[in-house]
Formats: structure tokens, C-alpha cells, sequence
């Protein structure tokens, strides 16, 4: 066992006797790295794990507490500040003519000439996965893919790189079992429960698709929402 994982452990289970409690702060970096005699490095390490599986929270200029109850992944990125945003981690990336998967996706027909980029991707929050992402642009809108795709997120993609200020978005969710070679990228075991989430962007004026990506996400990590609807 690693030097930050065994400190992970005793700070797990001063959590689960009560030594911590959510109304009060864990005691200072500095001072707790000291007494558990480790750097602040590897405190540091075992704190994000705790915190990305929602057993602890930061609150900036506050400290460390123990959340009152499980927090959500996304919670978590939302309570970041801006200078610690998600960071990427490129996978491949190349231009694609074959038809398959992504062409059905963005429903290329059998004769067509068009191609379509292929991106696969995984992002990190704190150097921990939290999603794994295979993303297939329409070559029509997207003619060339550079560096400059690799770090943004989707929406931005479609509208400043694809030009498109008002996209219409549809999406599928559904609950998967993991496959070992996602595992691995997520750092999930195999067979436990994850999520796919299909994510299809449209041309408003005619409705064409323009992306579409699947991404997988670690079972706990989201709740999905829809929005209220009037129903005529």
C-alpha cells in the first residue's frame, strides 16, 4: 500500500469513529501532515480522494470538513474555484472516412464522401478520473481538429469551434456494468456500475448533427435531472 493510500485509511476511519465531525474543521494541513509524519504532498493526496468520494469537502478560506452527507462528484467540481478547473488527458484523435458507429451517430449515409473526426479523451478533477469521453465531430462543420480542441468542453466546441451559437442538445443516460479497458481509464473495477451518457449537438436552423459523444462516468458520480415542461 502506498504512503498517501495508508493515510487515506486512518483518516477514513477517524471519520467513521466520530474524531470528525461536520461542524468542525480537520486540523491544519501543516499540522496534520506533521503529526502522521508524511509531507503535505501525500496529505494532500489522501484528502482529494476523500473529498472526490465525497466524504470530505473544502470550503476556501475555511478548511477541511467532513461533509454531513455524501456529496455528489459534480457538487464537488462546482465548489472548486476557477483556478482549479478539470484538466484533460488526450487518448487519440484522427480523421475517420469508414462507415460504423460514428457514422451512424451522426447520420452520415452509406455513400457519402464525408468524414468525421474521432477524439477519445478522459478528464481528471485533482488528478483522479472522472470521465472517459469517445467524441465523433462532423467533418462538414468541424474541417480541421487541432490541439486547440483537446481542453475544451462541449458546448464550447460546438459553438467556437463549429460556429454554432445556438445548438439543440438531446441526451441519453443509461447504467452499465464497467468493461476493463474503461476500468482502467476511470480507475473503476471491472463489473462495477457506471454511467453512459449520449450527447447528441444539432444545428438549430435544420437540425443536422453536428457531434455526438458517449462518455462514462463512475456510478456515483451524478444524478440526472430533466427540466419542467408545460404539457399542452
Amino acid at each position: 500500500m502506498k504512503k498517501y493510500q495508508k493515510v487515506k485509511a486512518y483518516l477514513y476511519e477517524r471519520i467513521m469513529d466520530g474524531s470528525y465531525v461536520p461542524e468542525r474543521p480537520l486540523p491544519p494541513e501543516r499540522e496534520l501532515a506533521a503529526s502522521l509524519g508524511v509531507n503535505r504532498m501525500t496529505l494532500r493526496r489522501a484528502v482529494e480522494e476523500l473529498s472526490y468520494d465525497g466524504y470530505l469537502i473544502r470550503k476556501k478560506g475555511s478548511g477541511t470538513y467532513l461533509t454531513s452527507e455524501k456529496v455528489r462528484k459534480d457538487e464537488l467540481i462546482a465548489e472548486k474555484g476557477a483556478e482549479e478547473q478539470q484538466a484533460f488527458r488526450l487518448i487519440s484523435c484522427a480523421l475517420c472516412r469508414e462507415r460504423g458507429y460514428g457514422s451512424r451517430m451522426l447520420e452520415l449515409s452509406e455513400d457519402s464522401e464525408e468524414g468525421y473526426w474521432r477524439i477519445r479523451r478522459s478528464r481528471y478533477l485533482n488528478h483522479l478520473p472522472f470521465a472517459y469521453e469517445d467524441i465523433y465531430l462532423r467533418e462538414r462543420f468541424f474541417p480541421a481538429v487541432d490541439v486547440s480542441y483537446y481542453a475544451v468542453g462541449l458546448h464550447r466546441m460546438v459553438q467556437e469551434k463549429g460556429g454554432e451559437l445556438h445548438p439543440l442538445r438531446q441526451q441519453q443516460v443509461e447504467a452499465l456494468l464497467c468493461l476493463k479497458t474503461t476500468g482502467k481509464i476511470l480507475n473503476v473495477r471491472e463489473g462495477s456500475p457506471i454511467l453512459q451518457i449520449k450527447t447528441w449537438f444539432y444545428r438549430a436552423r435544420d437540425e443536422e448533427p453536428m457531434l455526438f459523444c458517449r462518455s462514462y462516468h463512475p456510478g456515483d458520480s451524478y444524478t440526472f435531472r430533466s427540466r419542467k415542461i408545460v404539457i399542452k
